[in-house]
């Protein structure tokens, strides 16, 4: 009987005796160098879930049933709060340090600093790759170039320093990682608005308005790619790709504005009624 009753433990999952809760993030908390992470983000951890939920993905907490009885959760949460303190640290800090710039030029390099290829950017000089917890094929498609999970966690990053020790070390954490190697020509080389300056070029020089498709869309759910064409007058101007079709249309955008010569100057305006 008894070994009867050994057999059928092994084979029904409700027989499993969970594993304690503090041993799995024990198990956790080893995946992570946590002297070498926080000479990495130069920061001195007071609790390291916050920085453990920060550093886990949403496929690492779907590997195994244990991690979701444990109570392991991905880093999305923090994601939302570190993009919160994000935005307020960056407009704050434009606000006081480029008082000769107007509102549209601080709205412009705010969105600069905030969106996702500058802070996966910014996460690859840390390496933070080492450090995310995260499903093989997550941790694959950053090595193909997959921006997303970075910069997601590093703004996770800014909320666990947020919760951790407040509003100053987040400042502080920013003030190093970006504000002391910032100027105006470092944020050109990230200003990926080519779709509001090849917009701006159309309106100021032809009576058409640029008209974007989706050509191409292929890869996995998690991973896919986007081919985007732009016409100006039913011209092809220029094709892009991209993670997301908002990426693919601005690498489209871009090519377009290299590509002017194309357009017939004749067809540019539209002919006037008599």
């Amino acid at each position: 009987m008894f070994k009867f009753l050994k057999s059928i433990k092994k084979i029904l999952p409700g027989f499993k005796k969970s594993p304690p809760r503090d041993s799995v993030y024990t198990r956790t908390a080893k995946k992570i160098d946590f002297a070498k992470f926080q000479k990495a983000i130069h920061y001195s951890i007071n609790d390291k879930e916050y920085f453990i939920t920060a550093l886990t993905h949403r496929s690492f907490v779907n590997i195994k049933k244990e991690h979701i009885r444990a109570g392991i959760i991905s880093n999305e949460r923090l994601e939302f709060l570190g993009d919160a303190v994000l935005d307020l640290v960056v407009a704050e800090f434009l606000y006081k340090n480029f008082p000769m710039n107007e509102e549209g030029d601080l709205t412009k390099f705010r969105s600069i600093l905030v969106n996702k290829r500058f802070l996966s950017e910014r996460a690859k000089k840390i390496n933070l790759q080492e450090y995310i917890l995260a499903s093989y094929t997550a941790l694959k498609s950053i090595q193909e170039g997959y921006d997303a999970i970075l910069a997601d966690a590093y703004e996770a990053i800014i909320g666990a320093i947020f919760l951790d020790a407040g509003y100053e070390a987040a400042q502080e954490f920013l003030r190093v990682e970006i504000f002391v190697k910032l100027d105006v020509k470092w944020l050109d080389e990230f200003d990926e608005n080519h779709k509001s300056r090849f917009l701006e070029y159309a309106q100021a020089n032809t009576d058409y308005v640029p008209e974007y498709t989706v050509i191409k869309e292929e890869g996995p759910e998690h991973n896919k790619l986007f081919t985007v064409e732009v016409y100006l007058n039913m011209t092809s101007l220029g094709v892009g790709q991209g993670k997301s079709k908002k990426q693919a249309e601005q690498m489209a955008a871009k090519n377009a504005m290299e590509n002017l010569d194309r357009l017939n100057p004749a067809e540019l305006k539209k002919k006037k009624q008599k």
